[in-house]
Parts: C-alpha cells; sequence; structure tokens
C-alpha cells in the first residue's frame, strides 16, 4: 500500500500564532498562556455564536454546532494540560534532596 502521496492536514485550531520577527524565546508558561487564550476566544466564538442563535438571527446551525465542539475540545485540552503541570509540580515538591 503506497501512502506517500497523502497529504498532512494542517489545522490552524490552538496553533500558536507567532508575529514575524518574534524572538524564538518561547516558555512553557508563554505556550500556555496562549493556549489559555485559544481556548477563549473559541468559547466566546460559541457564545456568540448561541445568543445569535437565540435571538433568531441567519446563522447556520452546523457552525454553532462545530462551535461548541471547536470549545469544548479547547477547554478540555486546557484542563488536561493544568492537571498534567500540577501533577508533575507535586511530584517534583515530593522528591527529596
Amino acid at each position: 500500500m503506497n501512502i506517500s502521496s497523502i497529504q498532512p492536514y494542517n489545522s490552524n485550531f490552538l496553533t500558536i500564532n507567532k508575529q514575524q520577527g518574534a524572538s524564538n524565546d518561547s516558555s512553557f508558561g508563554t505556550m500556555l498562556n496562549q493556549y489559555i487564550q485559544d481556548a477563549n476566544l473559541a468559547v466566546k466564538d460559541f457564545e456568540g455564536k448561541t445568543a445569535a442563535l437565540a435571538r433568531g438571527e441567519a446563522v447556520n446551525l452546523h457552525d454553532v454546532t462545530i462551535a461548541a465542539q471547536k470549545a469544548n475540545i479547547a477547554v478540555a485540552l486546557t484542563a488536561q494540560v493544568r492537571d498534567r503541570a500540577v501533577e508533575a509540580y507535586q511530584e517534583i515538591m515530593r522528591m527529596q534532596i
């Protein structure tokens, strides 16, 4: 089976947008902050589309459903990263010197 012609899927969801000319100094805190902001934007997008749908505006129901799933995944991912970071911190604190 030849799979060399399959192209990778490039998603713009939850990517870190780097400005041109920005330094390559990306710490864990900076990356985490960016992911939290992306998750917040996804939730706000969902809330806006849901409110527009409730007001009776012409909003595609599929867009609202997709926005809901994106927000759900973004929040779940952020919570998992937070839980893993807390777990790693607790493990470091249990280490004996």
